[in-house]
């Protein structure tokens, strides 16, 4: 409801700072917002009852209508409203229709009972403002009448949560004395508020003092993007594999013969709203806890005995937990990013500094400190988003030390010590997006909750690549895990995805460990690291591999119908970057990594002026080199698709000598020749969506460029190969002709396959001519990737369709470990490593 402008000002000026006042009661008794719904004392609501409807109780009565269209809204709303946040949700709606009509789900869902304990007992109240303002016969009335339903309010002990539909008649852009600013940060009772994205934008936003009050959900904006995808099937067309039931989910029911033991749970539906399933839902006790945007992907909490019911309804495709998920400085020269920097005027294009401007990159982790010089040009923060997916806390903030880390290596620009610590893309754009909380320690759900934003939001921050320094042993085949499909859903739509490789290429007795590659990085879509030491030198004659860097295969897996694993058990890492003690930005002092480890910082890099530094070791250190080098790429050409870059960076990469694939992938990157590389291919073609099968890349009159590079006095060949789950391709036209395998809903692993003889042969409908097929695992002599002794044939990666079972021994007699079910489904993190499995933040001396 809106009132004319000269009423609007007379109420903002006269009871602006009557309710402003009033919300210094709100959410200081986060307890008693939390605590359970019995024993609660009464209280008198005079006012509240006579200038209020009870949603809550119409929900009860029938006369709330259910309506499915506002469920991305109502569950974003449920979000806001059972965390830690001291900020009032605001519902903006330019219709000015919807705002009551997603308040009224959040009412009948509270009815229902479908809502987390930290709501459930609420009751949800309308201020009927029309008949305030009517029954009013003069301010002086208004007032008091304001007065007492905000007492009322407080004294409710968090047990009401009044919905205002028209925010801004009493919350105006007046200025707010900092006596009150003060007072507001103790508030004691919750307000659901509505308006329009105009009127709040000219009478709230524009105060920070009010502002900072409020969060935003605005009515019909996206979350689920624009990848259309057949049900069942993932973005490029896969379909889920074996037994809906994940394994560690089995293993759980057999732990638990009562059934009673509750349990957060992935439902990846056949379609979400189906009413059959819903059904099955409320029969077995389900509480719905979120939808991933609009997708058919529910959260759940639900006893174990519903499992079985779920999965035999034929309504869902898995079932899977909620795991919980953890995380996991001479760059320039190092990488031979400091070659690159300069670029000259080429093809009608005026010279440039490569360095990332305009290519927005997510940093998916534990947040960052926006305040640190790393991040912020003469005039403005490059953190141009930030936004927390962990529903214990509000903030954004780095709390756990890791992602101002990550970040800094991505895209610092610091200049302390000459610029050594300087990152890879020093003016890219930076996305936060806070999926780790205090501790280091996240869930899928949020992970799935930031990949969903990211669908939907990747055009309007250009956001080309998505870093992912983070994970755990990876179970569910990448065809079925929740957090591998939605990767598959944003590489189809063009964006870049890097994960680490994990931590864990060692035991706690120093014994080399194969196939614990974590989980996003399992999946064939994605870029996958691992982490090189280059013993603090800018030459790469003596660098080693971390002994920490995770090694393949894979080891997600599904199981079949006779009840057989079968194991993805593809090679992996794709490339290995720097990743031991890697200097970069430090976070606030009072950060979990900060104060556990005082040893990875020292006077000489700590600063008072929020430029401080320290060094940590592992494949997340060396995830955000790639990225920041994928940046580039996306800088000098913004035509490549997330599978050419990936391809550039394999062929171009100097394998390391007595190293196998299994361990380096394709080898260490190699910038300087990524970028030449790059800058040959044309920049007039999409293409995605315009390049044919077997066209040359190469922009008209561009020779392929010389297939190696001289970095500090030292020249090395380049890989000049790619690899598939299993084997090695090699040849030239894999880098100067395009292949349908380079398409964003696709990857070249699907190019090769294998026949009914157990031979592996190209698929044409992915890959075109003059390309060979190496079916060996080979362990490196330091030239070209197919030159080398065979560590194991491919074939003891796949014999007869069914993958190589459990304790395979290869070559070196090294046995493999099948990566499953860590009981709790905690995954390992880089601080955690420091104390367990003989990985470690300190990294390789």
């Amino acid at each position: 409801m809106q009132y004319n402008k000269q009423k609007n000002s007379f109420l903002t000026k006269t009871f602006g700072f009557a309710i402003l006042c009033s919300f210094i009661f709100t959410n200081i008794f986060t307890v008693g917002i939390f605590a359970g719904t019995t024993n609660r004392k009464t209280v008198d609501t005079p006012a509240l009852n006579g200038l209020t409807s009870d949603l809550t109780q119409l929900s009860r009565s029938g006369r709330v209508r259910g309506l499915a269209n506002f469920e991305g809204e109502t569950n974003r709303l449920i979000k806001m409203l059972a965390g830690d946040s001291l900020k009032q949700p605001v519902i903006l709606d330019d219709k000015g229709k919807s705002q009551e009509l997603v308040v009224e789900q959040l009412a009948l869902r509270i009815a229902k009972g479908d809502v987390p304990a930290s709501l459930r007992g609420k009751r949800i109240l309308k201020l009927e403002t029309a008949t305030l303002f009517s029954n009013a016969e003069n301010r002086k009335n208004v007032s008091q009448s304001i007065e007492r339903i905000f007492n009322e309010l407080a004294a409710s002990n968090g047990e009401v949560i009044l919905f205002i539909d028209e925010l801004t008649n009493f919350i105006g852009s007046s200025q707010v004395n900092d006596v009150l600013t003060d007072a507001l940060r103790q508030n004691k009772f919750r307000i659901i508020g509505g308006t329009s994205n105009t009127a709040y934008a000219e009478k709230i936003a524009v105060t920070a003092e009010i502002s900072s009050l409020f969060e935003t959900l605005t009515i019909g904006e996206t979350q689920s993007g624009d990848a259309e995808n057949t049900a069942g099937k993932s973005a490029s067309g896969e379909g889920f594999r074996g037994d809906i039931v994940s394994p560690d989910l089995r293993e759980m029911m057999q732990n638990d013969p009562t059934g009673k033991k509750r349990a957060d749970v992935i439902i990846q539906a056949k379609d979400a709203d189906d009413q059959t399933l819903r059904t099955i839902l409320a029969q077995n006790n389900v509480h719905l806890q979120d939808r991933v945007g609009d997708t058919d992907t529910l959260l759940v909490n639900l006893p174990v005995s519903a499992i079985e019911a779920i999965a035999q309804s034929g309504t869902i495709n898995y079932l899977s937990p909620d795991r919980t998920l953890n995380s996991l400085g001479h760059l320039e020269n190092a990488t031979g990013v400091n070659t690159t920097r300069s670029q000259p005027a080429i093809a009608g294009r005026p010279a440039y500094t490569l360095d990332g401007s305009g290519i927005g990159v997510a940093i998916v982790d534990s947040g960052m400190l926006v305040s640190h010089k790393n991040f912020k040009t003469a005039t403005a923060s490059r953190i141009v988003f930030n936004k927390n997916f962990v529903t214990s806390t509000n903030s954004t903030d780095d709390d756990y030390g890791h992602g101002t880390h990550v970040a800094g290596i991505v895209a610092g620009n610091s200049e302390r010590n000459s610029g050594a610590y300087r990152g890879i893309a020093p003016n890219a754009n930076l996305i936060n997006l806070k999926v780790l909380d205090g501790e280091g320690k996240g869930k899928s759900s949020w992970l799935l909750d930031a990949l969903q934003w990211l669908i939907a939001n990747r055009t309007t921050y250009n956001i080309r690549v998505v870093n992912l320094s983070l994970g755990g042993l990876a179970i569910d085949s990448y065809t079925n895990d929740p957090v591998n499909r939605k990767v598959q859903e944003l590489t189809a739509l063009g964006v870049l995805v890097i994960a680490a490789a994990g931590n864990e290429g060692k035991d706690s007795d120093g014994n080399k460990l194969y196939g614990h590659i974590h989980s996003p990085g399992n999946d064939p879509s994605v870029l996958t690291v691992g982490a090189v030491n280059t013993k603090d030198t800018d030459s790469r004659t003596d660098d080693l591999m971390a002994t920490f860097s995770s090694h393949g295969p894979t080891r997600s897996f599904y199981t079949n119908s006779n009840g057989d694993k079968v194991f993805d058990n593809a090679i992996k890492p794709d490339v290995v970057a720097p990743g031991n003690k890697i200097i970069s930005a430090k976070a606030k002092s009072s950060s979990y990594l900060v104060t556990h480890y005082p040893n990875l910082s020292d006077s000489s890099l700590d600063s008072t002026a929020d430029d401080s530094m320290l060094y940590m070791s592992g494949t997340s250190m060396a995830t955000p080199v790639v990225t920041g080098a994928a940046a580039l790429l996306f800088q000098v050409n913004p035509n490549l698709t997330p599978q050419m870059v990936k391809m550039i960076f394999e062929y171009t990469a100097q394998p390391l000598n007595g190293y196998n694939m299994l361990e380096q992938g394709a080898g260490q990157l190699n910038i300087e020749g990524a970028v030449r590389l790059a800058k040959a291919y044309r920049t007039d073609i999409n293409f995605n969506t315009s390049a044919t099968s077997g066209m040359s890349l190469l922009a008209n009159g561009t020779a392929f460029p010389a297939v190696q590079t001289t970095l500090n006095g030292t020249t090395f060949a380049w890989a000049q190969g790619i690899l598939t789950n299993y084997t090695l391709l090699k040849g030239q036209q894999l880098a100067g002709n395009f292949h349908p395998a380079y398409r964003n809903d696709s990857w070249f692993d699907k190019g090769v396959i294998s026949n009914a003889s157990g031979n592996f042969v190209f698929n044409s409908n992915f890959l075109s001519t003059g390309l060979s097929i190496i079916d060996n695992v080979l362990t490196s002599d330091g030239t070209v990737l197919d030159s080398g002794s065979t560590f194991c044939a491919s074939s003891a990666l796949i014999s007869d369709g069914v993958l190589i079972s459990d304790g395979q021994m290869f070559g070196d007699g090294v046995l493999i470990s099948d990566g499953v079910l860590v009981s709790d489904g905690v995954l390992i993190s880089d601080s955690t490593m420091a104390t367990t499995s003989g990985g470690s933040i300190y990294g390789d001396n």
